[in-house]
C-alpha cells in the first residue's frame, strides 16, 4: 500500500488535533454521555473489553457533523464514564478526495488463540468485521470485484489493542454477497455481529438482510473463511428494515442452568408504538451453535408463525438505536451502548460542532416478569465519581398542583418512587418536571398515568422543538407497579437528553432534549388529586470532561497522535 499524501496525513493530524481544541462546555454537549469532539456519529461500532479497557468504536464522518466519509472512530475507557478520544481506527479509503471503501457497522473481538493466524510472537490480535459499502464498481487488491453500492462484510486487526489497524485485504470481503435466494440484496446486507460459541468451538456472524426482515447467522474457525449455517425472521416488529443485529446468552432469573439467548434488533423506521423512526426490539429465543429460535409467548395459546407474540422494546424512547454488546466481558455478563437520536431527525439536531451522543452503558438480564422472559437494563457507568452533592427527601402526600424542589441543576442521578394504593393515591399523574424556566414555558415531565399504568417523558416543551416536526412528542412505556404498589423511575438527566428507567429496569424511555441554558428548575407535579409515599433521591453531577471548559482526557496513546496516525494510514490509504 502507498503511504498517505503529506496534504491528507496533515488534514487528518488537524481534525485531530480540533478534536482536543473542543470547550466540552458548548450548549448542549453531554457532560457524561460519550461524544466527539466534533463531526458526525451514529452507530456504536466493535465494542470490547480487553487488557482492562472499554474500547468505543463508532460511525463517524472526519469531515463535517452530516453523514458521511464513514469511518470508525475510537474512543477508549476505564469506567465508562471518563472517555478518551483516539485517531481515527478505520478511514473511509480515498478520503479526502474520491471514497472508494466506507467502514459501515461492524464487531471486535479478541482471538487470544489466534485463530485467525494475525497473530505474531504471541501477540493477541483483535479481529474486527465490518460491513464495507463500495460507492462505484471496483476491482479490489484481493482480485475480486464489486458493484457501485455493494455491501459486503470485510476483516481488519490489530497488533497493539486496538489502536491501529491493517485490512485484510489478500481476500476482502471474506463475505462479499448474500447466498442464494437473496443474491439481488447485494445493497442492503450489513451490520455483521461477532462472537466465539465456545460449545461448538467455532465464531458466529450475525448478519441482517435489511430489506427482508432476516438475520443470516454464519459460522468460522479462524475469522477467515465462512460457512451459512442458518437464518432468522421475519418475526414481530417489521416496520422498517432490520439493522445492527446481535444474539447474546443471559441466564433467566439468574438461574445459569437455565440460559436463554436474546436477538437485538434495530428497526428504521418502525420504531415503538408513539416514535417516529428509529428504534430498536429483542426477542427472546434459543441458540444451538447453527440456530436461533424464538420462544413462543408463554400468555398466547395461539402464536401464529409471524406473530407469535407482540414486539418487546428494549427502549420506548424516540432516541435509542443500534444497541450494541460489548464482547470480552464475561460469558453471561453483557453491556449495552446504544446511539442516542432517531434517523427522523438525525441530521438537523441542533449541535455544534458534533452531532450525535451515545446512551449510558447499561447491563442487561432477564427476569421473569408476569409470566414473561423481560430484559432488564440497569445503568452501569460510574456516575457516582461524578457527584457534587446530594439531595434526598420523602413527602407523606404530595397535595394536587406543582411543587418546587431544590433541584435545580443541568446534570442528574435522581430515582423518584410513589405509591400506586388507592389508599393514598387518588391522583391521575404524577412526576418530576425537570429543565423548567419558572413560568413552565420551557419543561421536560416525566411521569406516571396511574389509570393507564404507563411510565411518560413528555418533551413537547422541553426547548428548541423547531428542527422536526415530530419531535414536539410525549412517549409511553407500559409498566405495572411493584408488588408493594410502589413505582420507581430513576432518571438520568444530561444537558440534551434523559434515559428513564422504571421499575426495576423492565422498561425505558430514552429521548434528547434541547433546553434553553435559562430553564433549569425542577417541580414535582400531581394531577387529579394528591399522590402518597414519595421519596426522592438524586445525585448532582459534575462533569466527565473535567472542570467546565477542560478538554477530554489524554492518554499516551493520544499524546504519540503523528506516529498513529501514520501508522493507521499506511494501512488504509491505497
Amino acid at each position: 500500500m502507498a503511504f498517505l499524501s503529506g496534504l491528507a496525513l496533515a488534514l487528518v493530524l488537524s481534525l485531530f488535533r480540533g478534536v482536543f481544541a473542543q470547550t466540552y462546555n458548548e450548549i448542549y454537549r453531554p457532560q457524561y454521555h460519550f461524544t466527539p469532539g466534533k463531526n458526525w456519529m451514529n452507530d456504536p461500532n466493535g465494542l470490547v473489553f480487553h487488557n482492562g479497557v472499554y474500547h468505543l468504536y463508532y460511525q463517524y464522518n472526519p469531515d463535517g457533523n452530516t453523514w458521511g466519509n464513514i469511518s470508525w472512530g475510537h474512543a477508549t475507557s476505564t469506567n465508562l464514564t471518563h472517555w478518551t478520544e483516539h485517531p481515527v481506527a478505520l478511514l473511509a479509503r480515498g478520503y479526502p478526495g474520491e471514497l472508494t471503501e466506507a467502514f459501515f457497522t461492524g464487531t471486535v473481538v479478541a482471538d487470544p488463540q489466534n485463530t485467525s493466524g494475525f497473530g505474531t510472537n504471541g501477540t493477541v490480535p483483535l479481529v474486527a468485521m465490518y460491513t464495507s459499502y463500495y460507492p462505484t464498481s471496483q476491482t479490489l487488491p484481493s482480485g475480486k470485484s464489486v458493484t457501485g453500492g455493494q455491501q459486503a462484510q470485510s476483516i481488519a486487526y490489530s497488533l497493539d489493542d486496538g489502536y491501529t489497524w491493517t485490512t485484510y485485504d489478500a481476500a476482502n470481503p471474506v463475505i462479499p454477497t448474500p447466498p442464494a435466494p437473496y443474491e439481488d440484496q447485494w445493497r442492503d446486507f450489513r451490520d455483521p455481529f461477532i462472537f466465539w460459541h465456545d460449545a461448538t468451538k467455532k465464531w458466529i456472524s450475525v448478519i441482517s438482510v435489511s430489506q427482508l426482515h432476516k438475520l443470516l447467522i454464519y459460522t468460522s474457525s479462524n475469522l477467515k473463511q465462512w460457512t451459512l449455517a442458518s437464518e432468522f425472521g421475519p418475526l414481530n416488529a417489521v416496520g422498517g428494515v432490520w439493522e445492527c443485529p446481535s444474539i447474546v446468552p443471559l441466564p433467566l432469573d439468574g438461574d445459569e442452568t437455565n440460559i436463554k439467548w436474546v436477538a437485538q434488533i434495530g428497526l428504521n423506521p418502525g420504531g415503538p408504538p408513539g416514535v417516529t423512526g428509529s428504534g430498536t426490539q429483542y426477542i427472546v429465543g434459543t441458540f444451538d451453535g447453527t440456530r436461533f429460535v424464538a420462544d413462543p409467548d408463554p400468555l398466547s395459546p395461539a402464536p401464529t408463525s409471524t406473530e407469535p407474540h407482540g414486539p418487546n422494546w428494549m427502549d420506548y424512547g424516540p432516541d435509542f438505536y443500534a444497541a450494541a454488546t460489548f464482547n470480552g466481558l464475561p460469558y453471561l455478563s453483557h453491556l449495552n451502548i446504544a446511539w442516542v437520536n432517531n434517523w427522523q431527525y438525525a441530521g438537523v439536531i441542533p449541535t455544534a460542532p458534533w452531532r450525535s451522543m451515545m446512551s449510558i452503558a447499561r447491563r442487561i438480564s432477564l427476569k421473569t416478569i408476569g409470566g414473561r422472559a423481560v430484559l432488564i437494563q440497569q445503568p452501569m457507568a460510574d456516575v457516582a465519581s461524578l457527584q457534587t452533592k446530594t439531595y434526598s427527601s420523602s413527602f407523606a402526600t404530595v397535595a394536587e398542583g406543582n411543587q418546587l424542589i431544590p433541584l435545580s441543576e443541568k446534570t442528574l442521578d435522581v430515582t423518584v418512587s410513589f405509591s400506586d394504593r388507592a389508599a393514598v393515591s387518588s391522583s391521575s399523574q404524577f412526576g418530576i418536571i425537570l429543565r423548567a424556566t419558572s413560568d413552565l414555558a420551557q419543561q421536560t415531565r416525566i411521569g406516571y398515568d396511574f389509570s393507564t399504568k404507563r411510565l411518560f417523558v413528555d418533551r413537547s416543551k422541553s426547548g428548541n422543538i423547531s428542527f422536526d416536526g415530530t419531535f414536539a412528542s410525549t412517549y409511553y412505556a407500559p409498566l405495572e407497579p411493584a408488588s408493594d404498589g410502589k413505582v420507581t423511575m430513576r432518571i438520568l438527566l444530561d444537558w440534551s437528553s434523559v434515559e428513564v428507567f422504571g421499575g426495576q429496569g423492565e422498561v425505558a424511555i430514552s429521548a434528547q432534549i434541547f433546553p434553553e441554558d435559562n430553564g433549569i428548575d425542577a417541580q414535582l407535579f400531581s394531577s387529579g388529586g394528591s399522590t402518597g409515599d414519595v421519596t426522592i433521591d438524586a445525585k448532582i453531577l459534575g462533569s466527565a470532561w473535567g472542570a467546565p471548559g477542560a478538554p477530554p482526557t489524554t492518554s499516551s496513546t493520544t499524546t504519540r497522535t503523528a506516529t498513529t496516525l501514520t501508522t493507521t494510514m499506511r494501512s488504509f490509504s491505497r
